[in-house]
């Protein structure tokens, strides 16, 4: 039998519901905190909230990890009624893979790249206030197309 840790699912093994202190999710709008290891900083999450149709009307938060060295994850979404990273990022953490390492291919003389992501890992998140967020979004050179 596994251990539920973050007591995530029900005993049937299904995903609780999550319902966020704000259902629009506003506060992880072009928001950016900061990843830790053990105290420290080792990259930033941003991420930004668009809107979800299908199957029912609800926010859609896109995110993107940035190394301290600028490299960018690939983005990755979220959606309810679970809310696995935003249920996370609540509680002040954050369990992704360490920074990805980029090769380069040839397939029939086409050049392909790709990653392998690192070992997984588990980050303290911290959100940045608003003013300070946005700086940071410019900084790290963020922009929507990213994610």
């Amino acid at each position: 039998m596994t251990r539920n840790r973050d007591r995530s699912l029900d005993a049937t093994g299904q995903p609780k519901l999550y319902k966020p202190a704000d259902p629009q999710l506003r506060e992880f709008d072009h928001s950016v905190g900061t990843l830790s290891v053990d105290g420290e900083v080792v990259g930033h999450l941003a991420s930004v909230v668009g809107e979800m149709r299908f199957p029912t009307r609800q926010p859609w938060p896109w995110f993107v990890v940035v190394w301290l060295d600028g490299s960018k994850e690939n983005s990755f979404e979220d959606y309810g009624p679970s809310w696995y990273t935003v249920r996370e990022l609540d509680a002040g953490r954050f369990e992704f893979h360490g920074r990805s390492i980029a090769a380069n291919h040839r397939l029939f003389g086409i050049r392909l790249r790709s990653s392998k992501p690192g070992p997984p890992m588990t980050f303290e998140f911290m959100r940045l206030p608003s003013d300070v967020a946005a700086r940071r979004w410019d900084e790290l050179g963020l922009v929507d197309a990213d994610f």
